[in-house]
């Protein structure tokens, strides 16, 4: 369905077929030349004056208001805390609807290029696409074991934020770990287990370096678990999708308790969790606070099961969930092969430089 202004400037336009020509019939790179020669000419016409004026108006074309410095010092500590990742420096762009593709993430949320490409709006689709390149060709030698890589990357995403300290473009410590179903959910268990490790690794390291991120709480959920009760509920994936968001603290509590909608307490795989995942980590990190949860919404139909969300206590008082992640099925998309493994998890670097360095 065409949106109303696509309609719009169909009708004035006076060329009926023009939507559909530009979007069915041209060839992708003879729509991209097409927009080329058009961007070329446009050019031609802006002054410097328009170039100042923009670059104040527009808030993704503002540059971080986080010293740089304090960035590079929180790559330097987070690179140091994942030592059995691989640390890949990206490209700041992927393939054309990649983001669509896998994670059902909305085109118009994307800054799409004219070359076919779009700016990344998060490191971890582009490194499934890594993991899936290096699976298949340690499949194809005979070797099959897991993948880790790691990225820091700036990004940026074009969805209206609403919340104090979130901006168009941030950076952002991305992590990756693919595999091949072992069996029991152990491969699941151990790479959670990783995950959530590095997290807490990195709060001790940073709080050394002069941040503070104390009584971290790190949640598990399993949201394959919690869209089955709220189908049973009578609750649509539509409904969700249009009233929750992620960076909206709370969000989930608010929908479940306006439709009278009481979760339950446990899920078949949260025996394990607590035993394999959590168990180890307690001994590790008596700082931290476990807890299993079905009560989780945000991430419904992106991740395909269990989820994590760590949410250390910032100077100001409150909670925030800076690191979040889940398994995805885009590995075993991507290879054709539903045995294909792949957990991503990511943490916000600059809002945790804005709200978790140390006074």
């Amino acid at each position: 369905m065409h949106s109303g202004i696509a309609k719009r400037i169909v009708a004035e336009s006076g060329l009926p077929r023009l939507f559909s020509v530009l979007a069915d019939e041209l060839t992708p790179s003879d729509l991209q030349s097409l927009l080329l020669e058009v961007y070329q000419q446009r050019a031609r016409t802006v002054t410097e004056p328009e170039a100042l004026s923009r670059f104040e108006r527009v808030p993704m074309l503002a540059a971080s208001t986080v010293d740089a410095r304090l960035l590079n010092e929180f790559d330097s500590v987070a690179f140091a805390a994942a030592t059995d990742f691989e640390a890949l420096e990206l490209s700041p762009v992927g393939p054309f609807g990649l983001s669509l593709a896998l994670g059902g993430i909305d085109q118009n949320n994307v800054l799409t290029t004219i070359r076919n490409a779009d700016v990344l709006g998060d490191c971890t689709p582009v490194l499934a696409l890594e993991c899936a390149r290096r699976r298949r060709k340690k499949t194809e030698r005979g070797a099959d074991r897991p993948v880790r890589l790691c990225s820091s990357h700036r990004v940026i995403r074009l969805q209206p934020f609403d919340f104090p300290g979130f901006t168009p473009h941030f950076r952002l410590f991305g992590m990756v770990s693919a595999g091949r179903d072992t069996g029991s959910s152990a491969f699941e268990m151990q790479h959670l287990r990783e995950h959530i490790g590095f997290y807490l690794r990195l709060f001790r390291a940073l709080n050394a370096a002069g941040f503070s991120l104390t009584r971290p709480l790190v949640e598990v959920s399993d949201l394959a678990a919690t869209g089955e009760h709220l189908v049973k509920a009578g609750v649509s994936r539509e409904e969700i999708h249009q009233a929750i968001r992620a960076h909206r603290v709370g969000g989930s509590d608010q929908f479940l308790a306006g439709r009278g909608i009481t979760m339950p307490d446990d899920s078949p795989r949260f025996a394990l969790v607590r035993e394999q995942v959590f168990a180890p980590l307690q001994q590790k990190h008596p700082e931290a606070e476990f807890r299993c949860t079905l009560s989780r919404l945000e991430g419904l139909g992106y991740y395909t099961g269990l989820c994590l969300r760590v949410s250390p206590a910032a100077p100001d008082g409150s909670r925030y969930p800076i690191a979040d992640g889940g398994f995805t099925d885009w590995t075993a998309r991507l290879l054709q092969d539903r045995k294909e493994r792949l957990l991503t998890s990511g943490i916000g670097s600059e809002f945790t430089c804005r709200r978790y360095r140390a006074a």
